[in-house]
């Protein structure tokens, strides 16, 4: 549970001064250092898509919603998809053949981590929102490249983004997570 709570606190940590495209696709290196020093490391690929809905109400005006939808695809040292809206996390295991559903509970609002966020130097920003800091790294193009924060777990992340690309044509069908009917599914 230590390593879901780290990726969605990740997925939330970017900065009013860099730029959040439509969308991007990157593969990762995803580094998780517990309290005790046991160090795990992932490997895979992200596809985000920030969405911009509007809303009807009743009273007859509406409303812009905006989600952010991220899949995270594992493939290393485990074969495993995450995806999430901020409201709902889904997790395939492909290894342990099991699908979880999970509600977050304390969703992190990106709106207001974007605006908290403050530049260190012209690639380097850092950005506190609910006693975690998180800092983060561009590279020359302006793009994503890394982000370091200490989870609410002690839990030490390190993400490094290679091969970053941004505003391509994603469908949402893409951020799915799909599993075969004969997986085992926890709701939690």
């Amino acid at each position: 549970m230590k390593f879901f709570l780290s990726l969605f606190a990740l997925t939330f940590a970017l900065n009013a001064d860099i730029l959040l495209p439509k969308t991007f696709t990157t593969n990762f290196e995803q580094t998780i250092t517990n309290e005790k020093g046991k160090v795990i490391k992932y490997e895979g690929k992200v596809i985000f898509k920030n969405i911009k809905e509007i809303l009807y109400t009743p009273e007859g005006g509406d409303e812009t919603y905006k989600r952010s939808l991220f899949k995270w695809s594992y493939t290393s040292p485990t074969q495993k998809e995450v995806c999430t809206d901020g409201i709902q996390l889904t997790v395939v295991d492909h290894d342990l053949e099991q699908v979880s559903h999970y509600f977050i509970n304390d969703g992190i609002d990106l709106e207001q981590v974007l605006k908290l966020a403050k530049p260190l130097t012209k690639i380097d920003y850092k950005a506190t929102y609910k006693d975690i800091e998180y800092l983060i790294s561009m590279d020359n193009n302006q793009h994503l490249k890394k982000i370091v924060y200490v989870d609410s777990l002690d839990n030490k992340v390190k993400i490094i983004f290679k091969n970053m690309s941004y505003n391509n044509s994603i469908k949402e069908q893409e951020l799915e997570c799909h599993a075969p009917d004969e997986y085992d599914i926890i709701e939690g």
